[in-house]
């Protein structure tokens, strides 16, 4: 057989190397790299931009906090000053709302859905400076608004202005729309591939699935968080410590929390779109009447309950660490369900997402309580209840399941919780679906189709008696509180009780084990007293002792003390008018009372309280005194509010010679000298 038979298979020949590096070199000329490089610049644009806003509204919070805490010695009443601002800045933000750019109006996701949709044309030149300014003013002014909506609008209006420079055809040109508003997304929660699934799902109706299509989102979300990540720096944006991995045998009560999540998901949807349909429905010039009555309502609640206003975010990092009651908890959740909603209708630029979060967390420890209060062997931690609630009121009012799986754990830095966090989003998406739910930014679509309700301002006075009537609830819980802490008697470390007593001049304060003891305090300009741990001395008896009774503090005389017994009792002798022991019988007595011990008073400096934990750290940090700062320790401190302390002082004038050298920003806060109790220690702040 020869071996040019032509039955026979060819012989495998080999390619020449360089042919088959010719053609990758020719697929790499076809990569659009035009459309990669304007993802890329749009993404660090829609960084630099939501990184910005952060910024600003950091300071806006730290301002109310210093503003609030100044209108305490204020000749006005602090609750009419921050009434009358509130007012003002709302009216000036839906001014310029209304005047310069109506569509910036919301949360902006259903209008980037439009416009992908060829449903509306976005205005670019008008929607950034609009969307930043009263962005910052509706936000920043503490409406129940998060930052992330104001971001995904602004990446997408930067990725419009890059589509009429850059695109090369109208696919292109959404695609660059698309991968702005992931962008901002991933800014403002520094969360990149949430951003990413976000656009993926809930864009999905008008997004185009391709390859390039993807990896312009990929691209514009990286380097979002590259730039706004360098300025503000690393890791997650609301961490949560000390999350463990749940048990499996506890994962029914997941089930169980998705359904009351699910819930709460489909309610929370319904009174969001009726106040926003209510506040269109008014009149042309009552939306300022309605601005400025919603803005006296928040600063009322800022000097009330602080917690029913902002964002929420103080809310989701310290919440799940805190012991609250369940009726306080349920009252916080009725009081920012009914001010997210009002809020939002307002027409201001602001998004839900934080408030949402906010909600998930409050419903999730109030579900942890109950928890608690059922079953107290199960000691499972409330921040993994709170942790997947947030992630299921976000996959149950929007409808993304997965987005909200992925954006709680970048969020919290919760991956040892993935299982949880699962089940409870999908089991509150199929309790929306079956209860009739839709996804918000659906509904706020095509509201404008639906009519106008009949008077919308019986509708709002009956939002507005029921959050009156919730914020007096709330504070008459506090007032009770004050009082049951105030009634109870101070106590020493091993818990006895203290009673009271007046510090002298040199910083002295007497501490009595017993309410009975008796103890005279030194003069203060002699006075030498000294702390001690060591327990106190023996002390004589009998009449002769009980009349030169000993200064507090001053040695105790031993001369005539007499032996103790086995049985610790002592031998009283009395003593004759010639000075003479005389024999007596034997008494037998209690041992004696232990001396006094007496404690120094210490001071430090009050620099401001905060009602949120959350915000003592960020504010030591600006004011660069972090390193300084302190604050009551938890265990020690019976207060709901947490001071900033600088200083462990001996003495008062030690104290108020620091208090003079503070720099003047400081001392703008009217910071104050604060005694310590013997039972208050000081913490570095976390």
């Amino acid at each position: 057989m020869s071996l040019l038979d032509p039955t026979l298979p060819s012989p495998v020949t080999k390619r020449p190397l360089f042919r088959d590096l010719r053609r990758p070199l020719t697929d790499w000329i076809k990569i659009p790299w035009p459309l990669y490089f304007a993802a890329g610049l749009v993404g660090a644009l829609a960084g630099l931009a939501g990184a910005a806003f952060h910024a600003v509204l950091d300071q806006a919070d730290h301002g109310r906090e210093v503003l609030r805490a100044s209108l305490g010695s204020a000749p006005l009443p602090g609750w009419l000053v921050l009434m009358g601002a509130g007012a003002l800045v709302l009216v000036l933000a839906l001014w310029i709302v209304r005047r310069f750019a109506p569509e910036t109006a919301g949360s902006g996701v259903q209008e980037v859905e439009a416009i992908l949709a060829g449903q509306r044309t976005m205005r670019w030149r008008r929607v950034l400076p609009v969307k930043f300014v009263a962005g910052t003013l509706a936000v920043g002014s503490g409406l129940v608004l998060g930052r992330e909506g104001p971001t995904i609008h602004m990446g997408a209006a930067l990725g419009q202005m890059a589509s009429e420079r850059m695109a090369q055809n109208n696919g292109q040109g959404r695609t660059l729309i698309a991968a702005g508003a992931a962008a901002g997304l991933a800014a403002a929660f520094n969360a990149p591939l949430a951003a990413i699934v976000f656009v993926t799902e809930e864009l999905r109706e008008n997004f185009e699935f391709s390859f390039a299509a993807i990896q312009s989102v990929i691209l514009a979300c990286c380097a979002a968080v590259v730039v706004s990540g360098w300025i503000l720096g690393q890791g997650p944006d609301l961490p949560i410590p000390n999350l463990v991995m749940a048990p499996l045998w506890a994962l029914p009560l997941f089930l169980i929390l998705g359904v009351l999540i699910g819930t709460l998901g489909v309610i929370f949807n319904g009174l969001l779109l009726g106040s926003v349909h209510a506040f269109r429905a008014l009149p042309k010039n009552l939306p300022y009447l309605a601005a400025a009555a919603v803005g006296m309502a928040l600063g009322a609640l800022l000097w009330l309950v602080p917690d029913a206003v902002g964002g929420g975010e103080g809310l989701v990092e310290s919440l799940p660490g805190k012991q609250t009651g369940i009726l306080l908890l349920l009252g916080l959740l009725a009081v920012r369900v009914l001010t997210s909603v009002g809020s939002y209708g307002v027409g201001l630029p602001g998004g839900i997402f934080a408030p949402m979060l906010a909600l998930g967390t409050i419903a999730g420890a109030l579900f942890a309580d109950l928890v608690a209060l059922l079953a107290p062997t199960l000691s499972l931690a409330p921040g993994v209840f709170a942790v997947a609630a947030m992630g299921a009121l976000f996959a149950a009012t929007v409808r993304a399941p997965l987005t909200g799986i992925i954006l709680v754990i970048e969020l919290t830095g919760a991956e040892a919780l993935a299982l949880p966090i699962i089940l409870t989003c999908l089991t509150a998406t199929f309790t929306a679906e079956a209860m009739g739910g839709h996804p918000i930014y659906s509904l706020l679509l095509g509201l404008g189709d639906r009519p106008a309700p009949r008077a919308p301002g019986r509708r709002i006075l009956a939002v507005g008696m029921i959050l009156a009537a919730m914020v007096a609830a709330d504070r008459l819980h506090v007032s009770r509180e004050t009082a049951d802490i105030a009634a109870l008697p101070p106590t020493t470390d091993a818990g006895q009780a203290v009673p009271a007593s007046t510090p002298d001049d040199e910083g002295t304060r007497t501490v009595t084990p017993s309410s009975q003891a008796q103890a005279r305090t030194a003069p203060s300009s002699q006075a030498q007293i000294r702390t001690t741990d060591r327990p106190p001395e023996p002390q004589p008896h009998g009449p002769a002792i009980a009349r030169e009774m000993p200064e507090v503090g001053s040695p105790a005389p031993l001369a005539n003390a007499a032996p103790p017994e086995a049985d610790r009792t002592t031998r009283v002798q009395d003593v004759t008018s010639t000075g003479m022991e005389a024999p007596a019988p034997v008494t037998e007595h209690p041992a004696p009372e232990p001396a006094p011990v007496v404690e120094r008073v210490r001071y430090s400096i009050q620099l401001i309280s905060f009602r949120k934990a959350s915000s003592m750290a960020p504010f030591a940090r600006r004011e660069g005194v972090l390193d300084q700062a302190r604050t009551l320790d938890a265990d020690a401190s019976r207060s709901s509010w947490h001071q900033v302390l600088i200083g462990d002082f001996g003495n008062r004038d030690e104290a108020e010679a620091a208090l003079a050298r503070l720099p003047d920003r400081l001392r703008d806060l009217k910071p104050m000298i604060r005694a310590l109790s013997p039972e208050e220690r000081l913490a570095p702040l976390r």
